[in-house]
């Protein structure tokens, strides 16, 4: 654990950012009841492959962190949604937006039957 951290500990913000957002999707598809890969290369165009335990389902994710921003003349801030590249077009890749304050997830495009379920509470209150 201690080179890990070592590492994580020098790690860009951004990069922390990415590598946490992977987290949360994680755990997100575990509650749903799949099962969650993650690609042994450290860049590609593919963050998670998650697949159905009933169904076999097979989906591709590329993990974003959720940001928003407030344009004028709204009255509420507006997701910035980013561009799959053209790999990721033709592989179907979906983008998961995840939010890193509230651990909620958004997928583009979304995923039929996506039940709704609340994360999980902080043990510190």
């Amino acid at each position: 654990m201690g080179l890990l951290w070592g590492v994580l500990l020098y790690m860009k913000s951004r990069q922390q950012e990415g590598r946490i957002s992977e987290a949360i999707l994680t755990e997100y598809f575990l509650r749903r009841n799949y099962y969650v890969f993650a690609p042994m290369a450290a860049h590609g165009p593919v963050d998670l492959v998650v697949i159905h335990r009933e169904t076999g389902e097979v989906i591709l994710l590329d993990a974003k962190k959720d940001r928003q921003r407030e344009l004028k003349g709204r009255s509420k801030p507006c997701r910035i949604h980013r561009i799959r590249k053209p790999i990721q077009k033709k592989m179907g890749v979906r983008l998961a937006y995840v939010n890193l304050d509230d651990r909620t997830v958004h997928i583009v495009p979304a995923i039929e039957d996506d039940e709704e379920i609340a994360p999980p509470k902080s043990d510190t209150q």
